[in-house]
Formats: C-alpha cells, structure tokens, sequence
C-alpha cells in the first residue's frame, strides 16, 4: 500500500478526480491512503463523486506512481503537495488549487508579489517593445513576473525578466519532462536560475490543448494582477483574464492599434471594466499590496546603490544628512572633512539624487 504522499500523487494521477473532488474526498475521509483503500460504494457517500469517478479511483493500481516520482528526482524536480509548507500560498487562495505541483527551480517568498504578462503568440513590433517596457519596469522594482512559457508575449516576459535581474515563474501545460514549446529548451534553464518552472501535470504528460486552460487559471492564481498585451478574441490570455475575475484579481489591458486584430482582446477587457495601461505606475497604483511592495523596493535598491557606487567619506556625509536641514558647517565640524572638499562630495550627492540642497548650504535627505 502506498503511504500518504503516494497516495496523493496517485490520486492527482485519476482523471476524472481533479482539484475540487480531491478537495471533497480529503475533507471526507480524513487522508489520501484510507480514500485509496475504499471501495466504489464507500466513495459514492461523497458528493460529486458518480460511479465512472468510484470506478476510477479503485483502479488506481494501474498507475505507475513510482516511474513518475523517479523521473521527477532525476530531473530535479520537487514535488510539493498542497500540505507543505513550501506551496505558494497565493495559489491556496483559488477555489480549485492543484493539490500537487511539480516545481523545477526555486519558489521564493518574494513570488507572492508578482503580476502575470500575457498575450498572443503572435507578437507584433509594437507588443513586443510595450511587453519589453512593461516586464523590465516591473523587474527593477522586485516583482515577480509570471507567465506561460508560450511564444510571443510569455517568452518576451520572461526574457525581458531575467536580463534585468528579476524573478519569473513559468506555469506549463504540460509535464516537465517535455519541453514545449520545443525553442524555448534553453530559455527553461534561465528560468530556473532565476525563479521556477511548475506544473500541476505528471512528469510525461504532453501538452495536450485541453491542458492549457487549465494551467491558465495557475497563472492568474500565483499573481495580483493579470496584463493582457496584444490577444485576438479567441486568445488563450483571455481566458487568463476571464480566471482572474473570477478569483477577485485585477485585470489590466494595454491598448493597440484599432486596425490590428491583436487589439480586440485587449480592447474588449477594457470595454469590459479592464485597468487601461499606459506605464507601469497604472499598474503598481491599482494594488495596494503592490505600491507598499514597490514603494519599499525602492528604498531598498537605493540603500544598495549607496552602498555600491559610494565612497566612504561620501558615505560618512550621506549618513550625517537626514530628513531635517543641516547646514554645510554643521556637517562639516560632524564628519571633520573640510569645507572645500566637502563642496564637492555634496555636489555628487545631489547630482546623483541622494540630497537635495536647500537656500544658504542647507542639506537634506531624499527618500523617495
């Protein structure tokens, strides 16, 4: 008999269990390993659960659950389930949460403030440049980019992401033993130097097209918000949006030419009640969560930047000016530098934004 975590495996493994009747029969009976030892009758108590469901799930000996977890540890992939501490809690807040997540990579606490990037596969000049825009703003400011792998507007995010530095999570619909699409092998690796590649599917499931919606609702699910860049009607980012609606997310749309199909999808959500995005600030604004995020952020890569670009007597000046005026002489007698020298590194400091200089040589600190 398999113990709890296999049981867990084996029944995400039976098709037509899924999220919420997983949910169900754990919330039921108690854990994984008595629902597998049950049969069609005792299953049938549960709501939800018909006998093509029942039949199913006593079946589960034909499931190879030991072949998966190999496949997973030779790759070096973790599999989390929804009862561990290292599952993303932003995606416990949806209502069909994957119980299991195969995770290649690393999830960092910082991921909870992230803002999913989608859009067509079928980037245009001005998509692409909009999306580069958009993505390196987000990534300078410490926020998680999340997206689908996909061509186009997914692969220009997380791109976009990785050269400035920033974290990016890709959710794929499909195992993480293939790689599709098959171009972007070696964008997979960046990715997981830099953030994670999760799926809630089976090592060797193929990227079956049924497959794809579903792992949309992840993607809204691990972000804040979701920006729509460039999609047809019929896009799969619409589908995104229509999930982040659903689960209380903000939904942003940036605006195209009204010539171009690429703009319907865009333009519909803005009909629709969209955040209409012209630069970042239209994001970061509408969320709070956010603004505090960033706000903090930006403090911080400040404190970094003193700390990397400055000398130690700009340092020792720089420390001794804070949010009250101080006068020239002042900060002269507290840091023993001469005036004459002290003139000079004052000027850098506020040709490089640290202070600001008030009337007659008085000196204060900039924050923001």
């Amino acid at each position: 008999m398999p113990n709890e975590l296999e049981s867990w495996l084996i029944l995400n493994q039976v098709l037509p269990v899924g999220p919420v009747k997983f949910k169900k029969l754990l919330d039921f009976f108690g854990t994984a390993e008595k629902v597998l030892s049950l049969t069609d009758k005792d299953l049938m108590q549960v709501e939800g659960i018909d006998d093509k469901t029942a039949k199913a799930i006593t079946s589960w000996r034909n499931i190879d659950i030991q072949k998966d977890i190999e496949e997973a540890g030779k790759n070096g992939v973790k599999i989390i389930t929804s009862f561990m501490d290292e599952y993303p809690q932003t995606l416990k807040t949806i209502y069909d949460y994957p119980p299991v997540l195969y995770v290649k990579g690393k999830l960092d606490k910082r991921d909870s403030v992230a803002i999913a990037i989608v859009g067509t596969r079928m980037i245009t000049s001005y998509g692409k440049s909009v999306c580069e825009y958009i993505t390196k703003e987000l990534a300078e400011a410490g926020v998680t980019v999340v997206s689908g792998l996909a061509r186009g507007v997914d692969s220009v995010a997380h791109k976009v992401a990785i050269e400035e530095k920033g974290r990016t999570v890709a959710v794929l619909g499909n195992g993480l033993s293939n790689h599709y699409p098959p171009e972007n092998r070696k964008l997979e690796d960046k990715i997981v130097e830099n953030g994670a590649l999760i799926s809630e599917f089976p090592m060797h499931a193929r990227p079956d097209k049924m497959n794809f919606p579903r792992r949309n609702r992840l993607i809204s699910g691990l972000s804040l918000g979701v920006v729509v860049i460039e999609a047809d009607e019929k896009s799969g980012a619409l589908i995104t949006a229509k999930f982040a609606v659903e689960q209380g997310k903000d939904v942003f749309a940036v605006p195209g030419n009204i010539f171009s199909k690429f703009s319907k999808g865009p333009h519909k959500l803005l009909k629709n009640g969209a955040k209409l995005v012209e630069t970042v600030d239209d994001i970061i604004s509408e969320i709070n969560l956010l603004k505090n995020f960033v706000k903090n952020t930006q403090k911080n890569i400040r404190i970094l930047k003193e700390n990397r670009d400055l000398n130690e007597e700009s340092k020792l000046v720089l420390e001794s000016i804070g949010c009250e005026p101080v006068h020239i002489d002042l900060l002269s007698d507290k840091t023993k530098i001469q005036i004459e020298k002290l003139s000079v590194i004052l000027l850098g400091l506020v040709m490089n934004g640290f202070i600001s200089e008030l009337h007659a040589k008085n000196y204060v600190r900039k924050y923001n």
